[in-house]
């Protein structure tokens, strides 16, 4: 054999010796692994905060308004089957004479078949006329002696009512005078205004009624007075 095909035998065997090495190398390297997360297990379920969260839920009865009787009472039937009660509206109380009729329809309109739900007030259940006291809230929220008082159908009324409810009640109520919507408006003027509040108008309208009446008394007695007089001096003439 050559010297030269002896060198080109031992060069392929260096080469096939080489391409081994490399394949048994790559084969038994190391290849890192990403490390497996461990399983997540979800929380026991704690009771103390079921029942925390059962207490935080809004008190309250669901019932369907039957009739309506007046701005702030009305029949309504409880769930399930249940009786028919007859329900007066915390935290308002009827316009008056003046604007009643009008107040009920107001009411019908938006009471009458809808679902509301009724809240116990702070204090007793009923009044002296069986009926139950109730915060009325409207089926999608929103409590009705607001909505009634920014009407202008009924008036702020705090007996029975919770005292935190009042301030919205009010500021309702004081909004419908200022635009003179229902009772606050013509003919009525504010009419059988509360007790408590009456308007600087009324008051004004009152004094201004005491005067014509005082003058009007006083015309009548000096007229009579002069009657008198000339029936006295016609006496004599005759004599």
């Amino acid at each position: 054999m050559s010297r030269a095909a002896l060198a080109r035998l031992l060069l392929g065997v260096a080469v096939a010796v080489c391409a081994a090495a490399a394949v048994v190398t790559l084969t038994t390297a190391h290849v890192p692994t990403a490390p497996v997360a461990a399983p997540v297990t979800a929380p026991a379920p704690d009771p103390a905060a079921a029942l925390t969260g059962l207490a935080a839920a809004p008190p309250g009865e669901r019932a369907v308004v039957a009739r309506v009787v007046d701005a702030v009472t009305f029949d309504a039937r409880l769930p399930d089957g249940g009786p028919v009660v007859r329900v007066r509206a915390l935290g308002v109380q009827p316009p008056g004479a003046c604007y009643g009729e009008q107040a009920t329809a107001f009411a019908s309109r938006v009471l009458a078949r809808r679902a509301v739900t009724l809240v116990a007030g702070p204090g007793r259940a009923a009044d002296r006329f069986d009926r139950r006291l109730a915060t009325v809230t409207l089926d999608g929220g929103g409590d009705y002696a607001v909505l009634a008082a920014e009407a202008g159908i009924a008036r702020a009324y705090a007996a029975d009512a919770a005292p935190e409810a009042m301030p919205a009640v009010r500021a309702a109520q004081d909004r419908a005078r200022l635009a003179e919507r229902g009772v606050w408006g013509a003919p009525c003027r504010g009419a059988e205004a509360a007790r408590d509040t009456p308007s600087a108008g009324s008051t004004a309208r009152s004094s201004t009624a005491t005067s014509s009446t005082a003058t009007s008394r006083t015309t009548a007695s000096t007229a009579a007075g002069s009657g008198a007089a000339r029936g006295g001096a016609a006496g004599v003439d005759g004599s």
